[in-house]
Protein backbone atom coordinates (compact mmCIF):
# COMPACT_ATOMS: atom_id res chain seq x y z
CA UNK A 1 0.00 0.00 0.00
CA UNK A 2 0.91 3.53 -1.02
CA UNK A 3 3.16 5.23 2.10
CA UNK A 4 0.35 7.60 3.34
CA UNK A 5 0.85 11.64 4.06
CA UNK A 6 -1.12 13.01 6.71
CA UNK A 7 -4.37 14.03 4.62
CA UNK A 8 -4.72 11.10 3.07
CA UNK A 9 -4.23 9.41 6.28
CA UNK A 10 -6.91 11.29 8.55
CA UNK A 11 -9.34 10.63 5.30
CA UNK A 12 -8.52 6.63 5.72
CA UNK A 13 -9.27 6.86 9.62
CA UNK A 14 -12.22 8.76 9.36
CA UNK A 15 -13.28 6.61 6.65
CA UNK A 16 -13.21 3.43 8.79
CA UNK A 17 -11.35 1.45 6.29
CA UNK A 18 -8.81 0.38 8.96
CA UNK A 19 -5.77 -2.08 7.92
CA UNK A 20 -4.43 -4.82 9.94
CA UNK A 21 -1.07 -2.96 10.45
CA UNK A 22 0.30 0.01 11.30
CA UNK A 23 3.89 2.01 11.07
CA UNK A 24 3.17 5.66 12.03
CA UNK A 25 6.10 7.78 11.52
CA UNK A 26 7.30 11.29 11.07
CA UNK A 27 9.44 13.94 11.62
CA UNK A 28 6.61 15.88 13.27
CA UNK A 29 6.08 13.65 16.45
CA UNK A 30 3.45 15.20 17.93
CA UNK A 31 1.21 14.89 14.36
CA UNK A 32 2.26 11.29 15.22
CA UNK A 33 1.28 10.82 18.65
CA UNK A 34 -2.41 12.79 17.84
CA UNK A 35 -2.80 10.41 14.79
CA UNK A 36 -2.10 7.29 16.69
CA UNK A 37 -4.91 8.22 19.20
CA UNK A 38 -7.24 8.98 16.56
CA UNK A 39 -7.05 5.90 15.07
CA UNK A 40 -7.20 3.93 18.30
CA UNK A 41 -10.00 5.66 19.15
CA UNK A 42 -11.82 4.84 15.84
CA UNK A 43 -10.82 1.27 16.23
CA UNK A 44 -11.67 0.69 20.08
CA UNK A 45 -13.81 3.30 21.38
CA UNK A 46 -13.48 5.80 23.89
CA UNK A 47 -13.48 3.14 26.56
CA UNK A 48 -10.99 1.06 26.02
CA UNK A 49 -11.21 -2.60 26.01
CA UNK A 50 -9.48 -3.73 29.32
CA UNK A 51 -8.65 -7.99 27.59
CA UNK A 52 -8.47 -6.60 23.80
CA UNK A 53 -6.12 -3.44 23.97
CA UNK A 54 -2.31 -4.35 24.20
CA UNK A 55 0.43 -1.35 24.94
CA UNK A 56 3.97 -2.16 24.64
CA UNK A 57 6.76 0.01 25.61
CA UNK A 58 10.21 0.67 23.47
CA UNK A 59 11.58 -2.26 25.38
CA UNK A 60 9.35 -5.23 24.82
CA UNK A 61 9.81 -9.01 24.33
CA UNK A 62 8.46 -9.88 20.69
CA UNK A 63 6.61 -12.98 21.94
CA UNK A 64 4.87 -11.31 24.36
CA UNK A 65 3.41 -9.02 20.97
CA UNK A 66 3.39 -11.97 19.12
CA UNK A 67 0.72 -13.42 21.79
CA UNK A 68 -1.44 -10.10 22.13
CA UNK A 69 -1.74 -9.90 18.78
CA UNK A 70 -3.47 -13.73 18.06
CA UNK A 71 -6.18 -12.78 21.50
CA UNK A 72 -9.62 -12.86 19.78
CA UNK A 73 -12.12 -10.28 20.61
CA UNK A 74 -13.88 -10.42 23.23
CA UNK A 75 -17.08 -8.43 23.34
CA UNK A 76 -15.66 -5.96 20.54
CA UNK A 77 -14.90 -6.34 17.04
CA UNK A 78 -11.28 -6.10 17.02
CA UNK A 79 -8.07 -7.03 19.12
CA UNK A 80 -5.87 -3.67 19.30
CA UNK A 81 -1.90 -3.76 20.05
CA UNK A 82 0.08 -0.95 20.43
CA UNK A 83 3.92 -0.41 20.21
CA UNK A 84 5.30 2.94 21.50
CA UNK A 85 8.73 3.80 20.22
CA UNK A 86 9.89 0.61 19.68
CA UNK A 87 14.04 0.66 20.08
CA UNK A 88 14.10 -1.35 15.83
CA UNK A 89 17.87 -0.39 16.09
CA UNK A 90 18.49 -2.52 19.75
CA UNK A 91 16.97 -5.31 17.96
CA UNK A 92 18.21 -8.69 17.18
CA UNK A 93 18.01 -10.22 14.03
CA UNK A 94 16.20 -12.90 15.17
CA UNK A 95 13.62 -10.42 16.66
CA UNK A 96 13.63 -8.40 13.22
CA UNK A 97 12.34 -11.48 11.63
CA UNK A 98 9.89 -12.16 14.13
CA UNK A 99 8.91 -8.74 13.66
CA UNK A 100 8.17 -9.18 9.87
CA UNK A 101 7.11 -12.44 10.73
CA UNK A 102 3.93 -11.09 12.54
CA UNK A 103 3.10 -9.02 9.90
CA UNK A 104 2.79 -11.88 7.46
CA UNK A 105 0.38 -14.01 9.56
CA UNK A 106 -1.76 -11.33 12.18
CA UNK A 107 -5.22 -12.37 12.03
CA UNK A 108 -7.88 -10.06 10.71
CA UNK A 109 -9.39 -9.63 13.87
CA UNK A 110 -5.99 -8.25 15.16
CA UNK A 111 -4.50 -4.56 14.39
CA UNK A 112 -0.87 -4.01 15.65
CA UNK A 113 0.05 -0.39 15.86
CA UNK A 114 3.82 1.10 16.09
CA UNK A 115 3.85 4.57 16.77
CA UNK A 116 6.88 6.28 16.69
CA UNK A 117 6.67 9.55 18.74
CA UNK A 118 10.39 10.00 19.51
CA UNK A 119 12.14 8.31 17.13
CA UNK A 120 14.96 11.43 15.61
CA UNK A 121 14.46 10.79 11.40
CA UNK A 122 17.59 9.88 9.82
CA UNK A 123 19.26 10.61 6.96
CA UNK A 124 20.05 6.83 6.07
CA UNK A 125 17.91 4.94 8.29
CA UNK A 126 19.12 1.33 9.44
CA UNK A 127 19.11 -2.13 7.45
CA UNK A 128 16.57 -3.40 10.77
CA UNK A 129 14.47 0.31 10.41
CA UNK A 130 14.16 -0.27 7.08
CA UNK A 131 13.46 -4.19 6.92
CA UNK A 132 10.56 -3.71 9.67
CA UNK A 133 9.08 -0.45 7.97
CA UNK A 134 9.12 -2.48 4.72
CA UNK A 135 7.26 -5.21 5.99
CA UNK A 136 4.49 -2.64 7.42
CA UNK A 137 4.24 -1.10 4.14
CA UNK A 138 3.96 -4.13 1.84
CA UNK A 139 1.01 -6.09 4.34
CA UNK A 140 -0.66 -2.65 5.65
CA UNK A 141 -0.23 1.09 6.27
CA UNK A 142 3.00 3.57 6.80
CA UNK A 143 2.01 6.80 7.65
CA UNK A 144 4.50 9.43 6.89
CA UNK A 145 3.65 12.40 8.92
CA UNK A 146 6.04 15.20 8.11
CA UNK A 147 6.35 18.95 8.86
CA UNK A 148 3.01 21.43 7.61
CA UNK A 149 3.49 23.63 5.86
CA UNK A 150 3.86 27.66 7.27
CA UNK A 151 0.32 28.39 6.33
CA UNK A 152 -1.08 25.54 8.10
CA UNK A 153 1.25 26.06 10.95
CA UNK A 154 0.09 29.99 10.97
CA UNK A 155 -3.56 28.69 11.00
CA UNK A 156 -3.00 25.70 13.81
CA UNK A 157 -1.17 28.49 15.92
CA UNK A 158 -4.49 30.71 15.32
CA UNK A 159 -6.81 28.22 16.32
CA UNK A 160 -4.80 27.35 19.37
CA UNK A 161 -4.67 31.04 20.57
CA UNK A 162 -8.65 30.67 20.78
CA UNK A 163 -8.67 27.67 22.64
CA UNK A 164 -6.66 28.89 24.89
CA UNK A 165 -8.78 32.42 25.31
CA UNK A 166 -6.93 34.46 23.75
CA UNK A 167 -5.72 35.38 19.99
CA UNK A 168 -3.13 36.16 17.72
CA UNK A 169 -2.59 37.54 14.20
CA UNK A 170 -1.67 35.67 11.16
CA UNK A 171 1.62 37.93 11.02
CA UNK A 172 2.36 37.44 14.80
CA UNK A 173 1.67 34.09 13.94
CA UNK A 174 4.08 33.40 11.78
CA UNK A 175 6.57 35.41 13.17
CA UNK A 176 6.17 33.03 15.89
CA UNK A 177 7.00 30.25 14.16
CA UNK A 178 10.31 31.72 12.58
CA UNK A 179 11.69 32.67 15.89
CA UNK A 180 10.90 29.24 18.07
CA UNK A 181 10.31 26.44 15.96
CA UNK A 182 7.50 24.80 13.28
CA UNK A 183 7.50 22.18 15.41
CA UNK A 184 3.83 21.69 16.95
CA UNK A 185 5.19 20.36 20.26
CA UNK A 186 7.41 23.58 20.85
CA UNK A 187 4.57 25.86 19.14
CA UNK A 188 1.70 24.37 21.58
CA UNK A 189 4.10 25.23 24.16
CA UNK A 190 4.71 28.71 23.68
CA UNK A 191 1.05 29.87 22.69
CA UNK A 192 0.16 28.35 26.32
CA UNK A 193 2.79 30.27 27.58
CA UNK A 194 1.76 33.66 25.69
CA UNK A 195 -1.88 33.22 26.35
CA UNK A 196 -1.34 32.79 29.73
CA UNK A 197 0.45 36.12 29.97
CA UNK A 198 -2.13 37.81 27.60
CA UNK A 199 -5.07 36.49 29.27
CA UNK A 200 -8.10 37.54 26.81
CA UNK A 201 -5.97 40.14 24.87
CA UNK A 202 -4.71 39.93 21.77
CA UNK A 203 -0.70 38.24 21.84
CA UNK A 204 1.22 41.17 20.79
CA UNK A 205 4.73 41.52 18.54
CA UNK A 206 6.32 42.83 21.95
CA UNK A 207 5.47 39.94 24.09
CA UNK A 208 6.39 37.39 21.20
CA UNK A 209 9.92 39.45 21.49
CA UNK A 210 10.23 39.67 24.76
CA UNK A 211 8.56 36.33 26.17
CA UNK A 212 9.24 33.97 23.71
CA UNK A 213 11.97 31.03 23.64
CA UNK A 214 13.70 31.67 20.47
CA UNK A 215 15.35 29.00 18.60
CA UNK A 216 19.24 28.67 18.29
CA UNK A 217 19.02 30.15 14.64
CA UNK A 218 16.89 33.24 15.57
CA UNK A 219 19.05 34.10 18.27
CA UNK A 220 22.40 33.95 15.78
CA UNK A 221 20.40 36.11 13.70
CA UNK A 222 19.82 38.82 16.15
CA UNK A 223 23.28 38.67 17.16
CA UNK A 224 24.50 38.85 13.44
CA UNK A 225 22.15 42.08 13.45
CA UNK A 226 23.82 43.88 16.34
CA UNK A 227 27.27 42.81 14.24
CA UNK A 228 25.65 44.64 11.16
CA UNK A 229 24.75 47.92 13.42
CA UNK A 230 28.13 47.79 15.44
CA UNK A 231 26.31 47.59 18.47
CA UNK A 232 28.98 45.43 20.46
CA UNK A 233 27.45 45.52 23.90
CA UNK A 234 24.38 43.78 22.41
CA UNK A 235 26.41 41.42 20.39
CA UNK A 236 27.94 40.65 23.71
CA UNK A 237 24.63 39.97 25.57
CA UNK A 238 23.19 37.86 22.84
CA UNK A 239 26.66 35.75 22.80
CA UNK A 240 26.80 35.37 26.71
CA UNK A 241 22.77 33.86 26.21
CA UNK A 242 23.97 31.42 23.59
CA UNK A 243 26.80 30.29 25.76
CA UNK A 244 24.62 30.34 28.67
CA UNK A 245 22.08 27.63 27.26
CA UNK A 246 25.44 25.64 26.55
CA UNK A 247 24.46 25.98 22.18
CA UNK A 248 27.71 24.23 20.66
CA UNK A 249 30.31 26.82 19.43
CA UNK A 250 30.34 25.01 16.07
CA UNK A 251 26.60 25.06 15.63
CA UNK A 252 26.97 29.13 15.90
CA UNK A 253 29.81 29.13 13.83
CA UNK A 254 27.74 27.49 11.37
CA UNK A 255 24.46 29.30 11.33
CA UNK A 256 26.28 32.45 11.71
CA UNK A 257 28.09 31.87 8.40
CA UNK A 258 24.63 31.21 7.04
CA UNK A 259 23.28 34.37 7.97
CA UNK A 260 26.53 36.15 5.93
CA UNK A 261 25.99 33.97 3.08
CA UNK A 262 22.38 35.03 2.72
CA UNK A 263 23.02 38.39 3.19
CA UNK A 264 25.92 37.84 0.24
CA UNK A 265 23.41 36.18 -1.94
CA UNK A 266 20.56 38.47 -1.49
CA UNK A 267 23.02 41.24 -2.59
CA UNK A 268 24.50 39.30 -5.90
CA UNK A 269 20.63 38.85 -6.56
CA UNK A 270 20.03 42.74 -6.19
CA UNK A 271 22.64 43.70 -8.15
CA UNK A 272 21.99 41.30 -11.25
CA UNK A 273 18.61 42.49 -11.27
CA UNK A 274 16.91 39.17 -9.82
CA UNK A 275 13.66 39.13 -8.56
CA UNK A 276 13.66 37.64 -4.69
CA UNK A 277 11.13 35.49 -5.19
CA UNK A 278 12.92 33.74 -8.36
CA UNK A 279 15.59 33.87 -6.97
CA UNK A 280 14.09 31.82 -3.48
CA UNK A 281 12.83 29.37 -5.47
CA UNK A 282 15.65 28.41 -7.40
CA UNK A 283 18.14 28.67 -4.19
CA UNK A 284 15.31 26.37 -2.37
CA UNK A 285 14.75 28.97 0.27
CA UNK A 286 11.08 27.55 0.57
CA UNK A 287 9.52 28.51 3.99
CA UNK A 288 12.73 31.18 4.13
CA UNK A 289 12.37 33.02 1.54
CA UNK A 290 11.53 35.74 4.61
CA UNK A 291 14.93 35.72 4.99
CA UNK A 292 16.23 37.30 1.95
CA UNK A 293 13.97 40.09 1.87
CA UNK A 294 15.45 40.79 5.11
CA UNK A 295 18.86 40.47 4.58
CA UNK A 296 18.27 42.68 1.09
CA UNK A 297 17.51 45.53 3.49
CA UNK A 298 20.17 44.52 6.09
CA UNK A 299 23.20 44.42 3.48
CA UNK A 300 22.12 47.97 2.39
CA UNK A 301 24.76 48.75 5.62
CA UNK A 302 27.76 47.02 5.07
CA UNK A 303 30.34 46.41 1.36
CA UNK A 304 30.42 43.79 -0.74
CA UNK A 305 34.21 43.07 0.37
CA UNK A 306 32.93 43.16 3.95
CA UNK A 307 31.03 40.35 3.47
CA UNK A 308 33.35 38.34 1.82
CA UNK A 309 35.86 39.38 4.85
CA UNK A 310 33.41 38.42 6.95
CA UNK A 311 33.00 35.02 5.54
CA UNK A 312 36.74 34.25 5.38
CA UNK A 313 36.76 34.69 9.05
CA UNK A 314 34.11 32.90 10.33
CA UNK A 315 35.15 29.69 8.29
CA UNK A 316 39.05 30.43 9.52
CA UNK A 317 37.62 30.06 13.33
CA UNK A 318 35.58 27.47 12.25
CA UNK A 319 38.57 25.27 10.71
CA UNK A 320 41.07 26.22 13.62
CA UNK A 321 38.19 24.99 16.23
CA UNK A 322 38.09 21.10 14.73
CA UNK A 323 41.61 21.00 13.89
CA UNK A 324 43.61 22.62 17.52
CA UNK A 325 42.45 22.57 20.65
CA UNK A 326 41.56 26.49 21.73
CA UNK A 327 39.34 28.08 23.98
CA UNK A 328 35.34 28.47 22.06
CA UNK A 329 34.38 31.03 23.83
CA UNK A 330 37.20 33.41 24.11
CA UNK A 331 37.99 32.75 20.22
CA UNK A 332 34.00 33.31 19.26
CA UNK A 333 34.20 36.59 21.40
CA UNK A 334 37.44 37.79 19.68
CA UNK A 335 35.61 36.89 15.86
CA UNK A 336 32.80 39.13 17.39
CA UNK A 337 34.81 42.12 17.80
CA UNK A 338 36.76 41.53 14.63
CA UNK A 339 33.48 41.54 12.64
CA UNK A 340 32.30 44.57 13.98
CA UNK A 341 35.59 46.15 12.66
CA UNK A 342 34.96 44.70 9.46
CA UNK A 343 31.76 45.49 9.44
CA UNK A 344 32.88 49.57 9.94
CA UNK A 345 35.60 49.39 6.79
CA UNK A 346 37.92 48.03 9.95
CA UNK A 347 39.72 44.90 8.80
CA UNK A 348 43.39 45.62 10.23
CA UNK A 349 43.62 42.05 13.04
Amino acid sequence: MPIMKEQDFKKHISQKQFSNLYFIDGEEKMLVGMYTDALVKKLMGTDLPEFNFHVFSSDCDVSQVSVACDVMPFMCDKNCVKIVDLDIDSLSTDDVDAYVSITKTIPDTSVLILSMTTRVEDAKPSKKYTKIRSAFEKNGVVADLSRRSELSLEKTVCKWANECGSKISPINAAKLIKICSNDLNILHSEIEKLSAFAGEEEITDEMIENLATKNLQARIYDLFDFVIAQNFDKAMQTLDVLFYQREDPIAILITLSNAYVDMYRARVATESGVDLKIFADEMAYKNRAWVLSKMQKVSKRISTIAMRDSIDAILDLNERMVSVTINPRVEIEKLISRLILISRGDNNE
